[in-house]
């Protein structure tokens, strides 16, 4: 949905956290989706997914190949990659359960860990990741 930016100011005026983001876009105008609370779930978990997996192979620290073998590897651990015997069948991440989501994103966070993301060039970006991971969990339950 297409609004101007004053529109929008007025529509969130009682919410902070959604005036403050309006507030900072530059356009006359700001665009809102309207979704309900398990695709609202899934554009977060898609976003932290991601976020991490990029934050990760910039890092320089995975021992993996290639970015595909990276996300093809946490996507396994969920269950959304299956070998017919001919092809590789691969589901997209924001078909996870919260449960599948969870046990990756655990896996991947401690995999990071290990590997010193931490010590690395991604050490802020990393950060800024885990102080929205308590959000995104809240959300989840």
């Amino acid at each position: 949905m297409k609004l101007s930016k004053a529109k929008a100011q007025d529509v969130f005026k009682d919410n902070p956290q959604a005036l403050s983001r309006i507030n900072k876009i530059k356009d006359d105008f700001v665009f809102i989706d309207i979704m309900g609370k398990e695709a609202y779930k899934t554009a977060r978990q898609n976003r932290l997914y991601f976020a991490l997996l990029s934050c990760f192979w910039a890092s320089g620290c995975s021992s993996f190949v290639d970015y595909d073998e990276m996300r093809l590897y946490y996507k396994r651990m969920a269950g959304l990659v299956k070998y017919d015997g001919k092809v590789l069948k691969e589901q997209s991440w924001a078909e996870a359960t919260k449960e599948q989501a969870k046990y990756t994103i655990d896996n991947l966070l401690r995999d990071m860990d290990f590997s010193g993301v931490m010590g690395s060039s991604q050490c802020k970006k990393y950060e800024i990741i885990l102080k929205g991971i308590g959000e995104w969990l809240e959300e989840l339950n």
